[in-house]
C-alpha cells in the first residue's frame, strides 16, 4: 500500500523537528528529512528518534535537485550517524557512496534518480530502476514530464517493473505528471511524496499533505484534454463539485497534441482514470479512437466528455445540455428566428444541433467555408460567406471560433456593423469574460452573453456523468468567478 511521505525542507533542524512533528498531527505515514535544505547539519539527531514514524534522511546533491555541496567524506559520516539515529538513507544513483550503502545496515537504503530536465524512453526509465534497485531496498526514480507521451512512457514503464515485484516509487514531475502522484497507488509506487503545507513542495508537482490526505489512495481523477489549455477554469469548477459532494477526486489538465491523443487514452486505461472533457482541437478527432459513442455525439459527430465505464471508454456530448441550458437561462425564444453560428468546429456543431432542433434559421459562416457547408448539410443549416453574413439581419449570433479567447488574437468575429440592439449575442469564449465580441456587441445595445453558462451547465452535466453526482449550479458559478475576478 502507498504511503504518504511529507518531504521536509526547512533551514534549520529546529524548525524541521518542528514541521515533522505538525506533519505527523496531520496524518502524515513517513517522513523525509530534507537536510541539504539546512544552513548546517545538526550534530544531535537524537530529538528526531523522537518521530515514531518511518524517517528518510536525504542529502540531495545540487544536480539531482538538491542543496548539498559539501564533500563526500562529510555526507557519509552524517549518513551514518543519521542511521544510528534510525533514519533510513536516501542516496543518488551513481554516487560514490552507493557502493558504501551495505555498511549502512540496519538501516534501509532508497537509491534515487532524478531527471529535473526531461522523460526518457520506457527502455531507460526502467534501465534506472533496475540500477537503483540492485543497490537498494526501495528503487526511486523522479522525471520531468513536458509531454503527455511523456506521462505515457512513465505508466507503461511502472507497469512493465512491477512484473518484477521489487520495491519503487516511480514520479512524474510537473503539472502533466500528476496523475503519477494522486495515482502512486495505480503506478504499483511505495511512497507517495507531499509537501506539508502549499508554497512548501520540494519538487514541481508535489501535492500538499491537506490534498493528498483528503484524495485518499483510490481518488476519482477526471481532466481536461486540449491544446492550449491555459485558458480553462474547468479545475476550478469541478474541484468545487468534488468538495460539495464530498466525492474525493480531483481534476487534472492533460495538454494534448493530436498525435497524442492514444497515449493519453492508454494513460487513462492503465491508471483508470473515470473521465475527461474533450476541447479545442479533438472533439471531432477523437471520435474514432473510442470504444463507443452515444447517439447525440454520433448525431453532431463531435465529443466533449468520455467515460471510463469499466475500461470501455464512451463519447458523450454535454456541450448540447450547456447551449440549451444557456438558452432556457436567459429566456432566449429560438423558433423561427434568424441566426448566425460563427465556426466550424466541435462548439458549433453542439449549438448547430439546439437552434436547428428547435426551428431556427440558421447560417453558418467559417474561414474555410468547405468546413461551413459540410456542416450546414449535416444540420440543415444554410453556409454563408461572412461578407454575407455581415450584410444580414440575425436576431441570435453565435461566436463558436477561439477569435478573442486567452491566447488567441483580440478580435472580434464579425464586423461591428452585424450587431444591433435588441440582439442575442453569445460568445462561447468565456476567458476573458469580455470578449471583443460582446464588448462591441453591448455597445450596440445587444444582450451580450459570454460562455460561462455553457461552461458550467456542460460541466454540471459531466460531473454527473462522472460521480452519479448532482451539485447546483451555485457551486460552479462562484467558482468560476474566484477563478476569473
Amino acid at each position: 500500500m502507498t504511503r504518504t511521505c511529507v518531504a521536509i525542507s526547512e533551514a534549520d533542524a529546529a524548525s524541521a523537528l518542528a514541521v515533522a512533528r505538525e506533519a505527523l498531527a496531520r496524518g502524515a505515514e513517513c517522513l523525509e528529512l530534507r537536510f541539504d535544505a539546512m544552513a548546517e547539519l545538526p550534530g544531535d539527531l537524537t530529538p528526531f528518534s523522537q518521530l515514531e514514524v518511518r524517517k528518510i534522511a536525504t542529502l540531495r546533491e545540487r544536480e539531482q535537485g538538491g542543496g548539498w555541496e559539501g564533500t563526500t567524506e562529510a555526507k557519509w559520516e552524517f549518513l551514518r550517524r543519521a542511521a544510528k539515529a534510525g533514519f533510513d538513507i536516501d542516496l543518488e544513483l551513481g554516487h560514490p557512496l552507493v557502493s558504501r550503502a551495505h555498511l549502512l545496515r540496519p538501516a534501509k537504503v532508497i537509491v534515487s534518480y532524478h531527471d529535473l530536465k526531461k522523460t526518457p524512453s520506457v527502455a531507460r526509465i526502467i534501465e534506472v530502476l533496475v540500477e537503483c534497485s540492485a543497490r537498494s531496498d526501495m528503487a526511486k526514480a523522479a522525471f520531468q514530464v513536458r509531454t503527455v507521451h511523456d506521462l505515457a512512457q512513465l505508466v507503461e514503464a511502472a507497469q512493465l517493473f512491477a512484473l518484477t515485484r521489487e520495491r519503487f516509487t516511480l514520479i512524474g514531475m510537473g503539472e502533466l505528471g500528476m496523475a503519477t502522484r494522486v495515482l502512486a497507488h495505480r503506478m504499483g509506487s511505495l511512497l507517495s511524496y507531499a509537501a506539508v503545507s502549499p508554497g512548501k513542495e520540494t519538487a514541481p508537482g508535489q501535492l500538499d499533505l491537506e490534498t493528498a490526505r483528503w484524495l485518499g489512495k483510490e481518488p476519482v481523477v477526471t481532466g481536461i484534454v486540449g491544446s492550449p489549455l491555459d485558458h480553462t477554469v474547468s479545475p476550478a469548477l469541478h474541484t468545487a463539485a468534488y468538495r460539495a459532494s464530498a466525492v474525493r477526486g480531483t481534476y487534472l489538465k492533460w495538454v494534448t497534441m493530436v498525435d497524442e491523443l492514444e497515449d493519453l487514452l492508454d494513460v487513462v486505461d492503465a491508471l483508470g482514470i473515470r473521465g475527461f472533457n474533450v476541447t479545442i482541437p479533438h472533439k471531432e478527432g477523437i471520435l474514432p479512437l473510442l470504444d463507443s459513442v452515444d447517439a447525440v455525439a454520433e448525431g453532431i459527430g463531435a465529443v466533449n466528455t468520455v467515460i471510463n465505464e469499466g475500461g470501455r471508454l464512451v463519447g458523450r456530448n454535454t456541450d448540447v445540455i450547456g447551449v440549451q441550458r444557456t438558452f432556457e437561462h436567459h429566456k432566449v425564444e429560438v423558433k423561427g428566428r434568424p441566426a448566425l453560428v460563427l465556426g466550424a468546429g466541435g462548439a458549433s456543431r453542439a449549438v448547430l444541433q439546439f437552434l436547428t432542433t428547435e426551428g431556427a434559421e440558421v447560417d453558418i459562416t467559417n474561414r474555410t467555408m468547405g468546413k461551413a457547408e459540410a456542416l450546414a448539410r449535416m444540420f440543415g443549416a444554410r453556409p454563408v460567406a461572412l461578407r454575407a453574413a455581415e450584410e444580414r439581419r440575425y436576431d441570435i449570433i453565435v461566436n463558436c471560433t477561439p477569435l478573442g479567447m486567452k491566447g488567441f488574437p483580440q478580435e472580434a468575429p464579425i464586423s461591428p456593423h452585424a450587431l444591433h440592439e435588441g440582439q442575442f449575442v453569445m460568445d462561447t469564449v468565456y476567458n476573458p469574460p469580455v470578449t471583443p465580441l460582446l464588448a462591441e456587441a453591448s455597445r450596440k445595445g445587444a444582450r451580450a452573453v459570454n460562455g460561462m453558462d455553457m461552461l458550467i451547465y456542460q460541466a454540471l452535466a459531466s460531473f454527473e456523468l462522472w460521480t452519479g453526482k448532482a451539485v447546483e449550479r451555485e457551486v460552479m458559478e462562484r467558482a468560476f468567478r474566484e477563478a476569473l475576478p
